[in-house]
């Protein structure tokens, strides 16, 4: 590294204007920057992060909204009989995605008829974030990629463990609700989270991160047939910047009987 620097600062000592810089000196240039700022940590994080997603809640909102009404919008209740007043249902993957309750969703209008069909029934919103250039007009964040009606079906599994996480002789937390978001976002590589309900209903909201691929597939199976679960969890203080802030990381999912 030291040899590039000295190398390409000769290099431009030799080049008085702008103009005269090849091509390739002037990408080493932005290859510099970046390097210095990943490696100063001002800026490890990628400047746009894509969330995809998976919302469970009772459907109660349907309008077409924008320039001729050629988009639609709605609002989702996350869980079973949750307040929307105020209410945040967790902060999500480091600050970039926050989950409010209600949730709401923008998206082309084709999705109009479906959401209709479905309105005051308990439905599961796939989504992702950032919405596309052509829902501008949308004021919500959440761009909705397809809607399910909740599935009936039991998950395949009783049971899962994480393979990376090694509990043996740690103290853990335990916590029985329903999972209501799922989360896969781009930060860092890549990022599983989930939020769970506490209890049968009400406004007691956990969030959760997920180290295992599929821990989060049966994760996923459990909110889409809106399963009562119960989340082994351990929580890891972040010792950083931000010492007050913690992680919640799933160890184990094991499911118990009763759906919506």
């Amino acid at each position: 590294m030291i040899r590039f620097f000295r190398s390409l600062r000769k290099r431009l000592l030799t080049e008085s204007r702008v103009g005269q810089y090849p091509l390739n000196t002037i990408g080493e240039i932005a290859l510099v920057i970046i390097c210095i700022l990943h490696g100063s940590g001002l800026s490890a994080a990628p400047l746009f992060v894509d969330n995809h997603g998976f919302v469970l809640g009772e459907l109660n909102r349907v309008d077409l909204i924008g320039i001729n009404r050629q988009l639609v919008g709605g609002e989702v209740s996350i869980g079973n009989n949750g307040s929307g007043e105020d209410n945040d249902a967790g902060d999500e993957l480091q600050r970039d995605y926050v989950l409010n309750n209600p949730w709401d969703f923008c998206g082309e209008q084709k999705f109009y008829g479906t959401l209709v069909d479905h309105m005051g029934e308990f439905v599961v919103i796939e989504y992702r974030t950032p919405k596309k250039s052509s829902l501008l007009q949308c004021p919500s964040t959440n761009e909705i990629v397809a809607v399910y009606p909740v599935s009936r079906g039991n998950p395949a599994g009783q049971v899962l463990e994480s393979t990376k996480i090694s509990m043996p002789g740690k103290p853990y937390g335990v916590s029985v609700g329903r999972i209501v978001n799922a989360q896969e976002s781009d930060k860092y590589n890549k990022n599983w989270s989930v939020v769970m309900q506490l209890g049968n209903s009400g406004n007691d909201f956990l969030h959760m991160q997920i180290v295992d691929a599929d821990l989060y597939a049966f994760a996923l199976e459990c909110l889409n047939s809106a399963t009562k679960v119960k989340i082994y969890h351990v929580e890891l203080i972040n010792r950083g910047s931000d010492p007050d802030r913690s992680q919640t990381f799933v160890w184990k999912i094991e499911t118990k009987p009763g759906n919506l």
